[in-house]
């Protein structure tokens, strides 16, 4: 008898790859009525997502927290204040479940950061 997939079978998505051209071309995504910021979301499930933020000069995201997920960021470009601490490319930021942050970059020309929302696994 051949093999037949159940219905709790797990999916796997097929794999992606985007080249820098293909980024560019993805829609900008709004984040509310916030003005001065733009994502492109590169891939997102059920729980998580990744993308491009960027939070031009003389703006900021905004203080908020993610109930449930943790919030992975590595500075592409430019730079900011993330958790009291001034970032640029190259620099590194985890932000736990439940942390209240913000990307502050108006004092700066701006940043780029690519991020991960990753469930916190509880």
């Amino acid at each position: 008898m051949p093999h037949r997939e159940g219905m709790d079978a797990k999916v796997i998505p097929p794999p992606q790859v985007l080249t820098s051209e293909a980024i560019a071309d993805l829609p900008v995504v709004p984040i509310g009525t916030v003005q001065g910021v733009e994502r492109r979301i590169l891939w997102r499930d059920g729980s998580s997502e990744a993308g491009i933020l960027v939070v031009f000069g003389g703006h900021q995201l905004g203080l908020h927290t993610h109930r449930s997920n943790h919030h992975h960021m590595w500075v592409l470009d430019g730079a900011a204040t993330i958790l009291g601490t001034d970032v640029g490319p190259g620099s590194f930021v985890h932000i736990p479940s439940g942390v209240e942050h913000d990307i502050d970059a108006r004092a700066t020309d701006g940043c780029a950061v690519f991020y991960v929302y990753a469930p916190s696994g509880g």
